[in-house]
């Protein structure tokens, strides 16, 4: 998968998690015959994924707006040069990777599938699970996609001769793709607590 083609930031990526996030959520909803109990642990953890994400993409964002205010250019080209050694990504980047509750989720599924093939449809119960597995799988993606691009910025800080103004375009680039996902991400997430 090509996540960053010349200096265009693919950010897709996250739009095609909030998407199957939006279709897990979907998918819930159209569950109803699932009793209230189960429903709502299952929209309590496609819950935890969207704050994950949040989270993930509120951090991002208001780094990389710190980086953006030294009025010094030397401050701003080490700032940015030592993206890829942001211990704070490191931290999270991990949890993200993990995202414990939707493969523990997703594992409960999987183990009580034939109770609930008995109450919710087969195609339902299938489809949720590979909305699910793909899910976890694109969350993977998108850890790899941000410590690819901390490392392309990074590189390029530290590389001979740069041009700052180029770099600092890159970077608020970056930072306003990354507020508009996470504007479609809020609206994605209200929806899910719709469901009863």
């Amino acid at each position: 998968m090509v996540l960053n083609k010349g200096n265009t930031v693919n950010i897709k990526i996250f739009s095609d998690l909030i998407d199957a996030l939006s279709k897990i959520t979907d998918a819930l909803k159209a569950a109803a015959a699932l009793p209230k109990a189960e429903r709502e642990q299952y929209r309590k953890v496609v819950g935890e994924s969207y704050q994950l994400l949040d989270a993930t993409l509120n951090m991002i964002v208001i780094r990389l707006r710190d980086i953006l205010l030294p009025a010094s250019q030397t401050r701003f080209i080490d700032e940015v040069a030592n993206l890829d050694n942001y211990p704070e990504w490191m931290r999270i980047e991990r949890e993200f990777r993990m995202c414990q509750s939707l493969r523990a989720a997703l594992s409960e599924i999987k183990h009580f599938s034939g109770k609930l093939k008995a109450r919710v449809s087969v195609n339902d119960i299938e489809a949720l699970i590979r909305l699910m597995e793909g899910t976890t799988a694109t969350e993977d993606d998108i850890a790899e996609f941000i410590s690819e691009r901390f490392h392309d910025l990074a590189s390029e800080a530290r590389a001979p001769g740069v041009d700052i103004a180029k770099l600092r375009d890159e970077v608020t680039s970056f930072r306003e793709a990354l507020l508009r996902e996470r504007r479609q991400l809020i609206r994605a997430e209200a929806d899910l607590y719709d469901i009863v």
